[in-house]
């Protein structure tokens, strides 16, 4: 079993990333194999809205996204998990998903296509204590998932994080719940 897990920060060393390291560690636990990106550490280029990809398959830019998407498409499992910018994923996760276009469902020249079921988890961390702005978050996350034929199994919502440190000294049950969720998967 394999599980790719994607960093949706501009930093690979904060909260969201110690997140998705700990769902990795149960995940782990349990023999699954795992793939760790960070997106704001990927080379990505904006999507320009040529629809090229329309019409063979393939996008015009030759960087990380089709790299990411392909482990993407082998994975049994997908953890994307994204800090809140102004109650919406960064926009190095935005681009990441807005660059998918060529292997979503909605595209008549995709070229990569599902080979087993997917399961997917959607983690979403903010700063202020509104709920609501991480549910924003876990939607686009599904939504993304929808279009690449992942089940989301699993949304995590963590809030009142600015920092890891915030994150370690006030919330370890959130930190055990996505623990046991990696250590989790095989079981249903």
């Amino acid at each position: 079993m394999k599980a790719v897990c994607i960093v949706g920060s501009a930093r690979s060393d904060g909260s969201t990333a110690y997140l998705v390291d700990t769902i990795r560690k149960g995940m782990e636990s349990v023999g699954i194999e795992t793939v760790r990106y960070s997106i704001g550490e990927a080379n990505l280029h904006f999507c320009t809205g040529c629809k090229t990809c329309y019409e063979d398959g393939n996008c015009i830019w030759k960087d990380d996204v089709e790299t990411i998407v392909s482990d993407l498409f082998d994975a049994d499992f997908v953890v994307i998990a994204a800090p809140s910018y102004w109650a919406e994923v960064p926009g190095q996760l935005k681009v990441f998903f807005d660059r998918s276009t060529p292997y979503g469902d909605t595209n008549p020249s995709r070229r990569l296509w599902r080979k087993k079921p997917a399961k997917g988890i959607a983690i979403a961390v903010r700063a202020g204590s509104h709920e609501e702005e991480n549910v924003q978050i876990l939607n686009s996350i599904a939504h993304y998932y929808g279009h690449l034929g992942i089940e989301t199994v699993e949304r995590v919502s963590v809030c009142r994080v600015d920092t890891l440190k915030d994150l370690l000294s006030g919330h370890q049950e959130e930190i055990d719940r996505v623990y046991r969720i990696g250590a989790g998967l095989l079981e249903g």
